[in-house]
């Protein structure tokens, strides 16, 4: 494997030579010990994060595997969510048979879009609703509307709760990118899990994303566990060369 043998192009412009699969010398996506793990390293020194895992089925298999991480560590069964969460997070409630409580951000009415979840929001589900496994946000959201994220990280906190945030057009707010004048990325807000899509903000290809461990509200054992689970067991290597040249 692959067929191909890296000699025949399956079609004009392909990198059929980098198309490796789990060989030694080229690492394990699932159990990264050598140039794989230390590029995820470097990601993960890149954005402040703990550790970051390199995914390749996009920020959708990325946001299932921390929401039934999250449920399965905390063995609780509800989850505090945004109504204009992506799809990916409707079907973990589903897949997990949550129980959701929601958060209904206002709809800007200059722009007819949803605004922002606030922090009195998010304080008020976890009074009516102690038991969450996790709170789930999107911010920044399709349309770049943000949340206090750090207010909220500290609100869910001192619940014990977990903070997952799908910020999967937001993988460019970097550390550094205050001296732009942009706000700071979900990890320095202080997020446990976040979802990026490095191939929606920043130039890696298709399905390239990454989950970001922050806090100490995660189990990366679990979360490790969940993407064996959700994650393709043949990764295509073209997927993570695009992102170790960001």
């Amino acid at each position: 494997m692959p067929g191909h043998k890296r000699r025949v192009v399956p079609a004009p412009g392909l990198p059929a030579g980098w198309d490796m699969t789990e060989v030694p010398g080229v690492d394990d996506l699932h159990d990264a010990d050598g140039i794989l793990a230390d590029a995820m390293a470097r990601t993960a020194a890149l954005w402040g994060a703990k550790r970051t895992w390199y995914l390749v089925n996009g920020s959708t298999c990325g946001i299932l595997a921390a929401i039934r991480a999250a449920v399965v560590s905390s063995g609780r069964t509800a989850v505090i969510c945004a109504r204009n969460c992506h799809k990916s997070v409707y079907h973990a409630i589903e897949l997990n048979r949550l129980t959701a409580h929601w958060l209904v951000p206002p709809v800007d009415p200059a722009f007819g879009i949803y605004g922002s979840i606030t922090p009195a929001m998010v304080a008020d589900a976890l009074r009516a609703c102690p038991d969450a496994a996790a709170v789930i946000l999107t911010s920044p959201t399709y349309e770049g509307v943000l949340s206090d994220l750090a207010a909220i990280a500290a609100l869910c906190h001192a619940a014990n709760v977990p903070l997952i945030v799908d910020e999967a057009h937001g993988a460019h707010y970097l550390p550094f990118a205050a001296q732009y004048g942009w706000q700071g990325g979900a990890v320095q807000a202080g997020a446990d899990l976040v979802v990026q899509s490095a191939h929606k903000t920043l130039p890696s290809l298709t399905q390239t994303a990454f989950l970001q461990l922050n806090g100490d509200l995660a189990d990366p054992a679990e979360v490790e566990r969940q993407l064996d689970v959700f994650e393709t067991s043949s990764p295509s290597y073209p997927l993570p060369v695009s992102y170790t040249h960001l």
